[in-house]
């Protein structure tokens, strides 16, 4: 029998959006003068991701001095296995620079707004 706290979560949780996606947690294994070289087809490849539809977030995580190291990449696909697809011939991983983690998440709370200004081109995200 359900509980007074279970029925006010599953309360909370019924209208949100609940979008599944797939969150890697992308580890440097090698200096980043290895992975330097490499930044431009890895960038190429994240752009082809987004272009298809399939990247929904990508980017590092932001320390001093680091230009390139560990990051984040959440994927809008249908499946676990091509989620990891994608991962493992992301070029950077496939030369065994970095590894990933890969979890199931789903999207739940939060707020996005493209602010668009049609007269400049220019948009912000707020």
């Amino acid at each position: 029998m359900p509980t007074n706290h279970e029925d006010k979560v599953a309360q909370l949780v019924k209208p949100m959006l609940k979008k599944r996606l797939f969150a890697a947690l992308n580890k440097a294994v090698a200096p980043q003068e290895q992975m330097l070289p490499l930044m431009a087809d890895h960038l190429e490849y994240m752009i082809k991701l987004e272009s298809e539809g399939k990247l929904f977030a990508s980017g590092p995580f932001i320390r001093p001095g680091v230009l390139v190291g560990d990051g984040l990449t959440i994927l809008r696909t249908d499946t676990l296995e091509e989620a990891r697809s994608l991962m493992e011939d992301e070029p950077l991983i496939k030369r065994g620079l970095r590894t990933f983690d890969l979890h199931v998440w789903e999207l739940r709370e939060g707020r996005m707004t493209v602010q668009l200004n049609a007269s400049t081109t220019s948009y912000q995200i707020v």
